[in-house]
């Protein structure tokens, strides 16, 4: 099968790679569509992730599948099902990214393995395998539905409320996310972004963008917000960025990074700040919150094409340009279509 491949820090191709084989508990799946998270991803590509990575390696993390066949002691997938975050497997000499950028993967039924009886630490990093509801959302704009789960789960976490104050430093997806979040908990959102963003990002929840680039704008934030904001939210993980906003927060406010950028060397200066405050610095549960977002894209509060460049969609004919796409910030999240008409496959086979 066909897989996007990190082969080495620096090159990314198209490869043909083993397929899955599937388990009893597992279901197969084709691979509908993938989007690129340009954090994430473009670290792996770069060779910079702070977490490390191997190489060569299948890349991507948010991918959509439909079940095509069902493993002997698979109970809740049938075919047909439209699964969140499928990824395939690891095979000699090929690593992960994650490995959802490919023809082919496996849903784990982490439930049916649970009420079983297996040991939790066979199935808990696949509990973000999970059915959406036929209908609700175009398979496209349910890659979505990852960013918008963990984003969620993180800002649930970190407590903001309705009347809150919120403001969001960084105007990439995962900001625009975490704004429209804490919007829908009723939180009165700023983003400060690039100008190219305000329209995702106030189409998405935000009350009030201001264009980073513009000094007087920035100035005129910080003097009438003085000790008024909840939260202050980094999205970028950029070292400094919390520093010029921190006479912002109010006292008894919180302060937290979302990005990675600078993971191992970030800083700011606190003393800028009130007279206490917190630092938030937990982790998110993405699969905690899939219902939380089922609910909210069936209300019409999400809505993909905030995110999405949906003109632009690659296949595996350009697929590795996605990345070089939103790298030169043309759009906020690319597409990659993962499945292949009989026409491409024709050509593949030349």
């Amino acid at each position: 099968m066909k897989a996007l491949v990190v082969e080495k820090p620096g090159v990314l191709q198209v490869q043909d790679v083993s397929e899955p084989s599937m388990g009893d508990y597992e279901a197969r799946c084709q691979m509908l569509y993938g989007a690129t998270c340009t954090g994430t991803d473009l670290a792996v590509i770069d060779g910079t992730f702070a977490w490390g990575n191997v190489y060569p390696s299948i890349i991507g993390h948010e991918s959509i599948g439909r079940v095509i066949e069902v493993g002997k002691k698979v109970r809740n997938f049938k075919v047909g099902d439209l699964v969140a975050r499928v990824y395939t497997r690891e095979t000699e000499g090929m690593g992960l990214s994650w490995g959802g950028m490919c023809e082919y993967g496996l849903a784990l039924d982490h439930q049916a393995m649970q009420l079983d009886g297996l040991d939790k630490s066979e199935w808990e990093y696949y509990r973000v395998n999970q059915v959406i509801p036929e209908g609700i959302i175009d398979p496209m704009d349910a890659t979505m539905i990852i960013t918008w789960r963990e984003n969620l789960s993180w800002v649930n976490r970190m407590g903001v409320k309705e009347g809150d104050r919120v403001l969001v430093i960084g105007s990439g997806a995962n900001g625009i996310s975490i704004g429209a979040m804490c919007a829908i908990k009723g939180a009165h959102v700023i983003m400060l972004g690039s100008a190219s963003r305000k329209g995702s990002a106030l189409g998405a929840g935000m009350q009030e963008y201001i264009d980073y680039r513009s000094q007087k704008d920035v100035e005129t934030l910080i003097e009438t917000h003085k000790g008024q904001t909840d939260y202050i939210i980094d999205a970028t993980g950029k070292k400094e960025a919390l520093t010029p906003y921190m006479t912002c927060l109010k006292t008894g406010g919180t302060v937290a990074v979302y990005g990675m950028d600078d993971y191992y060397s970030y800083s700011f200066n606190p003393i800028l700040g009130p007279v206490s405050f917190r630092f938030y610095n937990a982790v998110y549960d993405e699969a905690e919150t899939h219902q939380e977002v089922i609910e909210l894209i069936r209300s019409g509060r999400l809505d993909a094409s905030n995110w999405l460049d949906k003109n632009h969609i690659f296949t595996w004919e350009n697929a590795p340009e996605a990345y070089e796409y939103v790298r030169s910030k043309k759009a906020i999240k690319s597409v990659i279509r993962l499945y292949q008409t009989e026409e491409e496959k024709g050509q593949w086979r030349k």
